[in-house]
């Protein structure tokens, strides 16, 4: 079981650390490839991901509402311990709800569970990104941006490969070449740019950054398990659910407390150390969704 955890875990470290050493030594400017990534790869993966098979609406359904019950009770159980955080709620609440789904646990999910992990955990990544510029600037303003919603082309990508899914449609073999090729260029990239972005933060609050981590840790995977229990899922999408309870804080978060003002650089340093604390806790998550998802 070691030997498959670190199987698991040890590639993604690995190119997160390349990009990290990257960024140290060449300062690369990623802009551009961050745009190309969220706006054509990304939409790209999502599409070939779900439209490869059929999906069990009904199924999909409970894992979508058990991410979504993760995500609001462990931000509701944070709340009043956000006093004694030492970071204001508003800034402290998101880094406890929104974790690093894309980059991250994609690539966890499917390499423990195989390709069965694969249409899980890219609805789970769908449904993060869009609550965390909805319901995540909502904490943070007080107002929800619906907007957000539905005109993010995650939103319809992921529309229209569940069409496809459904209806067993395909594409040209033009066009399905095309789209493969370039949504294979997601998960790397977006991993050696996790990387880069971790190489230019600083970390100032290390405190916030260890005490934002653990309350994430503990509450969300209480709430999971807790939903794991309440709800009929399968035995993969349990697993995926742990993954997804269990990972570092998402990068997204900083960007929403930047550009709403709340705390930017106590948010920047619990992201930060989320992620340098990963290294240790990520192989005992890895562990108990391998556990929790087994049959």
């Amino acid at each position: 079981m070691i030997l498959r955890i670190l199987g698991i875990t040890l590639p993604i470290f690995a190119i997160v650390f390349a990009g990290f050493l990257y960024a140290r030594y060449r300062k690369p400017n990623m802009s551009g490839a961050n745009h190309t990534l969220i706006d054509l790869a990304l939409p790209c993966f999502i599409f070939i991901s779900l439209s490869a098979k059929p999906l069990d609406f009904t199924s999909a359904g409970y894992l979508v509402l058990a991410a979504v019950l993760i995500v609001v009770c462990s931000g509701l159980l944070a709340l009043p311990l956000a006093k004694y955080s030492g970071t204001g709620a508003k800034a402290l609440l998101p880094s406890i709800m929104f974790t690093n789904v894309g980059p991250i646990g994609i690539p966890l999910t499917v390499l423990a569970f195989g390709q069965d992990g694969l249409a899980p955990s890219v609805l789970l990544m769908v449904l993060s990104n869009i609550l965390i510029f909805s319901l995540g600037s909502a904490v943070m303003t007080g107002k929800m941006d619906a907007k957000s919603i539905y005109a993010s082309p995650l939103v319809w990508s992921m529309g229209l490969g569940l069409w496809f899914g459904h209806f067993q449609m395909t594409l040209p073999d033009w066009l399905d070449t095309s789209v493969t090729m370039v949504s294979t260029i997601l998960i790397p990239l977006m991993l050696i740019s996790l990387g880069t972005r971790l190489a230019e933060g600083k970390i100032e609050h290390v405190k916030a950054g260890v005490v934002a981590t653990a309350l994430s840790i503990v509450l969300r995977l209480l709430v999971a398990y807790l939903v794991i229990w309440a709800l009929p899922l399968e035995s993969i999408q349990k697993g995926a659910l742990i993954i997804f309870a269990g990972l570092p804080p998402a990068v997204f978060n900083y960007i929403l407390a930047d550009r709403h003002n709340q705390e930017p650089q106590k948010v920047a340093s619990i992201v930060m150390v989320g992620h340098l604390l990963s290294v240790i806790y990520l192989p005992l998550v890895i562990w108990l969704a391998i556990y929790t998802g087994t049959p």
